[in-house]
């Protein structure tokens, strides 16, 4: 174990049990799928490219800098060609701690069917606690184009779709908590889907959003969805009919 594994000892075991969590749930199949942590300011935590999830350890973690300099990587790992992204809303957003992208089937299948569905409020929870599940057009992966698609939302909410390609969270308590939201918005998305099948679909409209701001969000002292004063109601951020 070097220094910078035995100073970050902890954070890098948080990635690891984050990365082999997601394998479990179904949500990063093969090597798909990417992890990051911020250890510091400067230190970027994050997964090896061409390593599944659930094989992930210990010694495969890397680290990057704010520029994409590379810290640490045993030989024979370097990080995931999707560094760019992670370190873009690193950097738009400093208050998140921690990044999943991954190919949950629901959620990936919204990002396939493109829309503006997943922007709509549907469940108490998944509106206060993610904000909408904003869509970042599509660029190739591993692209600073795809990186730079992420400007115009990030700031709005701590859950995407990026277009054909998969679903991205963010959070600034760090991975378990990414995990935990992706598990929501998953299982929200499989309970969208039924309400199709039987018929009505029906999203929460503005007043009962501004019920939830006033009740939850303000009553409770929660932080909104997104980058801290960056929004202002939760319904300035939802799309509403």
């Amino acid at each position: 174990m070097n220094e910078l594994q035995r100073k970050y000892q902890s954070q890098i075991e948080e990635l690891v049990a984050a990365a082999r969590r997601l394998a479990d749930l179904g949500f990063a199949t093969s090597q798909g799928g990417n992890l990051s942590l911020r250890a510091n300011e400067n230190v970027i935590l994050i997964t090896p490219t061409k390593v599944a999830k659930a094989d992930v350890r210990f010694e495969d973690i890397c680290a990057i800098d704010m520029t994409g300099r590379v810290l640490h990587a045993k030989e024979g790992r370097k990080p995931t060609g999707e560094w760019p992204f992670h370190l873009r809303i690193m950097q738009k957003r400093p208050d998140v701690k921690g990044i999943i992208h991954a190919h949950p089937p629901i959620l990936t299948g919204f990002a396939i069917a493109g829309g503006d569905v997943m922007q709509r409020a549907y469940l108490p929870e998944p509106v206060t606690e993610v904000g909408p599940m904003m869509m970042v057009p599509y660029a190739v992966p591993l692209s600073d184009r795809l990186a730079e698609n992420f400007d115009a939302v990030i700031h709005k909410s701590n859950g995407f779709l990026m277009e054909n390609h998969g679903a991205v969270m963010v959070s600034p308590e760090g991975l378990k908590h990414c995990l935990e939201m992706m598990e929501m918005m998953e299982a929200q998305g499989k309970s969208m889907i039924v309400a199709r099948l039987m018929g009505n679909l029906k999203a929460l409209g503005k007043d009962s959003i501004n019920e939830l701001d006033d009740s939850v969000i303000k009553a409770r002292n929660l932080p909104m969805p997104g980058l801290p004063g960056g929004v202002k109601q939760l319904s300035d951020i939802f799309v509403c009919d």
